[in-house]
């Protein structure tokens, strides 16, 4: 185990992930704003990666608003925005989109001659942003068959498989892609651990080595396999969706992926180790 104060010194720039590491489905975690601020305080560049399909500006919004300092960070880098400079080259003008999103949410599709449609019969594209969890899972069993049926390409801008919520763990909307490729569908996938959103990442970050930049994590599958086939370094908290593992079952975990984690943090907080 090690502290945020080590990683601070060690590294030249950190690609931090936004829910399971700075905040839960509660709210912030306990001392992650002033640990975030430790890393911004040395002057080294500091980028939120989220699997949000939310775009930059809202997700940083959300993090200000939950008592993170907005200069301690450059931006948030999440798959909505990924996902959303991807749109605008590839979707063609006019194209109808079905939605499937938590009511609430904002699809990454503003400023884009898109057309929503709430009938799965007619849309030439689907698109995954996120699941209400109060919406059982058999509901959206219907439009994923139409959908698959139609052979309609789909894209995910979420692909946790699992969210945080404050009634605990629940599917997300990977889960819900998972089941539309089950159906026979394709889907296109961005965010962790796909290769795009860290190649944005690079990019914002001119002259700085793969092996000097820190990717800090609460998940094996996205965080750090990710962050290890992008060649950066990585490090596990151990908050998030495997804070209910023991020590010992996360590295046999992360064993069997063969992703093993550079470092160990117990919580992302100043002094934890």
């Amino acid at each position: 185990l090690t502290t945020v104060a080590t990683l601070a010194a060690r590294y030249d720039a950190f690609l931090v992930d936004q829910f399971g590491v700075l905040m839960s489905g509660d709210g912030p975690y306990p001392g992650a704003a002033a640990a975030l601020n430790t890393l911004a305080s040395t002057k080294k560049p500091v980028i939120i990666l989220s699997n949000s399909g939310k775009r930059a500006e809202a997700n940083g919004a959300r993090l200000v608003a939950n008592g993170f300092g907005r200069d301690d960070f450059l931006t948030v880098l999440s798959s909505g925005e990924v996902a959303h400079a991807h749109f605008r080259e590839a979707l063609p003008p006019g194209a109808r989109v079905f939605c499937l999103i938590k009511s609430g949410d904002t699809p990454p599709l503003d400023g884009l001659n898109i057309t929503r449609t709430d009938a799965p019969e007619t849309a030439d594209i689907l698109l995954i942003v996120s699941r209400d969890p109060k919406t059982p899972l058999t509901a959206y069993g219907a439009p994923l068959k139409t959908l698959a049926a139609r052979k309609i390409s789909a894209f995910c801008v979420n692909p946790d498989r699992k969210m945080l919520t404050p009634d605990g763990m629940v599917e997300a909307a990977g889960h819900l892609a998972a089941l539309y490729e089950a159906e026979g569908g394709h889907v296109t996938w961005f965010g962790k651990p796909h290769a795009a959103v860290y190649d944005g990442a690079r990019k914002m970050l001119p002259g700085i080595a793969a092996d000097a930049t820190l990717c800090i994590g609460d998940s094996l599958d996205h965080d750090i396999v990710g962050g290890q086939r992008a060649g950066f370094k990585t490090a596990l908290v151990r908050t998030g969706i495997n804070a209910p593992l023991s020590d010992d079952d996360v590295v046999a975990a992360a064993r069997a992926l063969g992703a093993m984690p550079d470092h160990f943090l117990r919580a992302f907080a100043d002094g934890e180790k």
